[in-house]
């Protein structure tokens, strides 16, 4: 379990690139173990692209997906993925409110199953994909849908970044009833240790008035 809601890390290996009109896989080409690609494209490819591209170097792995929509298309896409047996398990982060001609909450659970899914008030847009050896987590401002415009990955092999989102997604999961609750609150997540403000005080011992013995 992380000890704080942030991750900081020393400086690596990463390759940065503009992708104006090349494949998900000429964009991420070099990506490998303990190495970033952050790269901008022009919406030539999806996030479910990008799940594609990785569970190919990857191999069958167990794959986490938060979204603020989904397109039928890539929820069909995975369904898929799944029926190979590229995917070993998926769960959904959703959020709750209604989006016209995307996908549901419901939808999404008629497919996977309602315990494969939850929602509440959500816009963060991650994938993790862990199996024995890797430990990949995208970062993205694409939803699971058809983005044809410019748009911001981030690739990256990192156990302790991918536990941080797992582990969120374990909370949320733990916290929240599945299926399509229509919840417009934000989850505790109090299972992870979150980070303290620096309230620019200290708190020392209390100060006691009055008669008192020794």
């Amino acid at each position: 379990m992380p000890q704080a809601t942030a991750h900081v890390r020393p400086v690596r290996k990463t390759r940065a690139r503009l992708s104006k009109v090349a494949s998900v896989r000429d964009t991420i080409a070099g990506f490998g173990k303990g190495l970033d690609v952050v790269g901008l494209t022009f919406g030539q490819f999806s996030l479910l692209d990008l799940v594609d591209a990785a569970l190919e170097l990857t191999g069958p792995a167990d794959v986490a997906i938060s979204t603020w929509s989904a397109g039928f298309y890539d929820v069909a896409a995975a369904e898929r993925f799944r029926d190979s047996g590229r995917i070993r398990s998926i769960r959904f982060l959703m959020d709750s409110s209604a989006k016209r001609g995307q996908a549901s909450v419901t939808d999404v659970g008629d497919v996977f199953g309602p315990e494969t899914v939850r929602a509440t008030r959500l816009h963060a847009k991650f994938v993790t994909i862990t199996n024995t050896d890797w430990s990949v987590l995208i970062t993205s401002s694409m939803n699971l849908n058809l983005n044809p415009r410019c748009e911001q990955f981030e690739m990256t092999d990192d156990p302790i970044r991918c536990e941080l989102f797992t582990s969120f997604v374990d909370a949320v999961f733990a916290e929240l009833p599945e299926g399509d609750t229509e919840d417009r609150q934000l989850p505790s997540v109090a299972a992870i240790e979150s980070v303290q403000p620096d309230l620019g005080i200290e708190i020392t011992r209390t100060i006691r008035t009055g008669p008192w013995d020794n």
